[in-house]
């Protein structure tokens, strides 16, 4: 159980950050018509909520990063925090192509 109310994780934060995500994904769907041609709708809009989900919780990678780091220095904490789901991605997308 979480000690204090900041250490409980925020979901609705997190909900505005995807819905306006993915309503600027529609905008530059619309306003690109490339992107729409290049992927699909429905995957600039996923990845563009998933984004605005994911940086409205920049504390919690930071979270991460320091679990792993085991250091305090905030901006070596994000960087390792936002990079291990890039790893992952990466490593799905290279596995997938095969």
């Amino acid at each position: 159980m979480p000690a204090s109310k900041q250490d409980r994780p925020n979901w609705g934060k997190q909900w505005v950050g995807a819905f306006a995500g993915a309503v600027l994904g529609w905008g530059l769907v619309v306003i690109f018509p490339a992107l729409e041609q290049r992927f699909s709708l429905l995957t600039v809009i996923l990845w563009c909520a998933a984004i605005g989900a994911g940086l409205t919780n920049l504390d919690g990678f930071m979270h991460a990063g320091a679990a792993l780091t085991r250091r305090q220095n905030n901006q070596l904490n994000l960087i390792v925090g936002l990079g291990l789901p890039v790893l992952v991605l990466l490593l799905i997308t290279l596995l997938l192509r095969r």
